[in-house]
């Protein structure tokens, strides 16, 4: 049987371009390959039988009118080279000018999306950049064409912005599946559409305890936003992203029926669903705050004010009156203005009640003038109950304002409000010792008095309007106090007397609570993590400490630090919302809305250079 021969392969024949074949068949070696000076064909392979089929079907003409290994030949030679050098050198110069503008042009439109303004404004942009430039320095032609090349048409901006926030979901998902922990927060509401707008946001803990919160998805409910409608949502954007989901910890919501309802609400429901684990449900703190706040009633004052400021402030000729009244006076560290009242706000009744007090005798008189009568304003006791509510709500405004905020820790807001309720007795104890300390405006308005002071009857009201208030608290946050030993455990381990207290954690914290157990009485042992416990904060602490020696530990702190306390970050994005698709842009597309508000919000930073570089590549491909 005849054996078939091996097969010769080229790379194997380690053939070389020969230095002769310039002269001979007006080839040079340029990045591996032969290339033909006259026309500038590279050929596939350093075989001088292509060479020379190529230069004598193709250039006859050549080697006729410069001889081989003439003057004139090598004169024309160097000629060739020099122009294909030039041609190369343009050709990567503009290349790199391209890329430039491709790169300034991301820069643009990323800026344009991080201050939310309209995807028209890039031209506008470019425009006032060209101008500038014109006047710094008109003379340097080189920039001012680099600038008038940069694409900034409204399509351009917003294909870049699509590319800038795919390219920060890529990043986001890739850490979210290699998270340790992630927890959830959702709310819901509508755009200037009246489109029901479902977002999404996740809190994720990596394993080195960088702690990450972004936006996950905004979904556009269609009819309705029943709980069943929440949990489809959610079902489509985690099977997307295709998280695991044994590592969700908590969902944060605003507390309405269709979210925490036992039956049909979304907590029954994903507790009623297999694939997911045991979520632990938190009602967000700020609005079980105010909603301490909004039951705090002191009618008749709320009446009276309410009915004084709609009186100014709804008419425009009266409250231009009243503006140049308050002008004319020349008020220092006053209020110009009174504020309207929104009950959705949760700082306005507030605002509303500072600035009514602030400019109480401009009012009065103002009233006055317009021959308006309320009584109210000359009754003491009517005057009591609005400078002691009025300081109670400024109580409570600075107890909403420190519960606000992005990447907040549970453990720190459930300090707030537990702190706040102990105030709560101190302010009980000022009341009926009559030294309001704690009640400013209150103190103001009794010192005034040359009588004998608020009454007893009055005191002993305030002690029990407070004494309701306390209770309400103690009502609303009673899951977050038997949680208090997890976020002691968070704050400091070196306190837990696990012989005493144990260590009780809730099982979708610790998975195992014996080896846990262990871990801790080993931790607190250990001289050098408690010294950096001391000069550290919460996560920075636990970043240090090693996962290998204590893994039970430090997975336990990673799922508590994920948890959402509140849903700020989703109210956040609403007041966002308003100024991305406002009324001149109400028909952004659900798909660029969602573009546009992961690119606002994220704390990623995109490689811009990387993007534009990318973009440069595929159309070069393209081409």
């Amino acid at each position: 049987m005849a054996t078939s021969s091996k097969k010769r392969k080229y790379e194997e024949e380690n053939r070389s371009f020969h230095p002769e074949w310039e002269d001979g068949f007006a080839f040079i070696d340029k990045g591996g390959k032969p290339i033909c000076l006259i026309c500038q064909t590279p050929l596939a392979n350093y075989k001088v039988s292509n060479l020379k089929r190529h230069y004598a079907t193709n250039h006859e003409e050549f080697a006729a009118r410069y001889p081989p290994q003439s003057e004139l030949r090598k004169s024309k030679l160097a000629s060739l080279k020099s122009g294909m050098h030039q041609q190369q050198t343009l050709l990567s110069t503009f290349s790199k000018e391209g890329n430039a503008s491709t790169e300034a042009s991301y820069v643009i439109a990323w800026n344009i999306a991080r201050a939310k303004r309209s995807y028209s404004d890039g031209d506008f942009i470019k425009k006032n950049v060209e101008e500038v430039i014109s006047i710094l320095d008109p003379n340097n032609s080189k920039l001012r064409r680099l600038i008038a090349n940069i694409p900034m048409s409204r399509h351009t901006t917003e294909r870049r912005i699509s590319d800038i926030s795919a390219d920060i979901e890529r990043e986001m998902m890739n850490d979210l599946r290699n998270c340790v922990a992630f927890s959830l927060a959702l709310d819901e509401s509508t755009d200037i559409q009246d489109t029901p707008q479902l977002a999404l946001f996740v809190r994720y803990v990596s394993s080195d305890v960088v702690v990450k919160e972004e936006l996950l998805n905004l979904v556009a409910l269609k009819d309705t936003t029943r709980g069943i409608d929440v949990k489809n949502a959610l079902d489509e954007t985690l099977m997307n992203a295709g998280v695991p989901l044994h590592k969700l910890v908590s969902l944060a919501t605003d507390g309405a029926p269709s979210m925490l309802g036992k039956k049909v609400g979304l907590m029954g429901l994903l507790m009623n669903d297999t694939k997911y684990p045991h979520i632990l449900p938190v009602h967000c703190i700020i609005h079980r705050e105010n909603l301490a706040a909004k039951y705090f009633k002191f009618e008749d004052v709320m009446k009276t004010v309410l009915q004084i400021v709609n009186f100014i402030r709804s008419s425009a000729k009266s409250h231009r009156q009243f503006r140049n009244f308050i002008a004319e006076l020349d008020l220092e560290d006053k209020p110009d203005d009174l504020s309207f009242h929104c009950v959705v706000r949760w700082l306005s009744t507030s605002n509303v009640l500072n600035r009514f007090v602030d400019l109480l005798e401009p009012i009065a008189a103002f009233l006055s003038e317009k021959d308006k009568s309320y009584p109210q304003l000359t009754d003491n006791e009517w005057m009591e109950d609005l400078m002691f509510l009025t300081d109670i709500f400024e109580h409570l405004q600075n107890l909403n304002l420190s519960l606000q905020g992005k990447d907040k820790l549970i453990s720190d807001l459930t300090q707030a409000v537990f702190s706040f309720q102990k105030k709560i007795q101190i302010f009980q104890r000022d009341i009926l010792s009559r030294e309001f300390k704690h009640f400013p405006r209150l103190q103001h308005r009794i010192g005034s008095y040359s009588g004998s002071g608020i009454k007893i009857s009055k005191l002993t009201e305030y002690r029990d309007r407070l004494q309701g208030l306390l209770e309400d608290f103690q009502a609303r946050f009673e899951d977050l106090h038997q949680l208090k030993s997890s976020f002691a455990f968070l704050i400091n381990p070196f306190m837990i007397d696990v012989f005493k207290d144990g260590f009780q954690l809730p099982k979708n914290i610790v998975m195992e609570t014996s080896a846990a157990e262990m871990e801790l009485l080993e931790l607190q042992e250990d001289l050098g993590l408690a010294m950096i416990q001391k000069s550290h904060s919460v996560t920075d602490f636990w970043k240090l400490v090693p996962e290998v020696k204590y893994p039970q530990l430090k997975k336990a702190s990673c799922r508590l630090i994920s948890i959402f306390g509140t849903t700020y970050c989703c109210e956040s994005l609403y007041s966002t919302m308003k100024f991305v698709k406002s009324k001149h842009r109400a028909v952004t597309s659900n798909q660029h809305l969602t573009e546009l508000l992961r690119t606002t919000t994220t704390s990623y930073q995109p490689d811009l250079k990387k993007l534009a570089s990318s973009k440069a590549s595929q159309q070069k491909h393209n081409n």
